[in-house]
């Protein structure tokens, strides 16, 4: 099957409004949590640590009853986990999620085991260098990669 990672590169922050603290790429990430699970998939979110976790957490459970996403931090609620589980380094997921929304600044060893994969070019120069050397080991280990940029008013 083909491995694919979708990198969204932001480009102007200024499109989105800072909801609770969330960082744009954050933000972003919630928007794609929320549309790939009204899809039907299960989604790992690989967070850099647990206070982003939390901040990620927070954001899903403020959504309007519409929009609502089953989701629990890693080690909460069922054995096999809520159809979102938000980890962070040194915290693995329970496995079994079709989607990987990385929000880590270093390649996440775990992801080859995902075929689909969505990670983030942040205004941030530090962060962006980071998401350089992401992209080039997904490369190098043969996903196909897209890049959409996003970017606003």
């Amino acid at each position: 099957m083909l491995k694919k990672v979708i990198f969204y590169l932001i480009e102007n922050a200024k499109k989105f409004s800072i909801d609770n603290a969330l960082l744009p790429h954050e933000k972003l990430a919630c928007e794609q949590i929320i549309l790939n699970w009204q899809q039907g998939l299960r989604i790992l979110v690989a967070c850099q640590n647990q206070e982003q976790a939390e901040r990620i957490d927070e954001y899903l459970w403020q959504l309007s009853p519409e929009s609502f996403v089953p989701h629990n931090l890693v080690g909460e609620g069922l054995t096999n986990g809520s159809p979102v589980e938000i980890a962070w380094v040194g915290k693995k997921g329970n496995g079994n999620r079709q989607l990987l929304v990385n929000l880590q600044e270093q390649f996440p060893e775990f992801s080859p085991a995902y075929n689909d994969i969505i990670d983030f070019v942040p205004p941030d120069e530090n962060l962006k260098a980071l998401a350089r050397e992401r992209y080039l080991t997904y490369k190098s280990m043969g996903f196909n990669i897209k890049t959409i940029k996003v970017s606003g008013g």
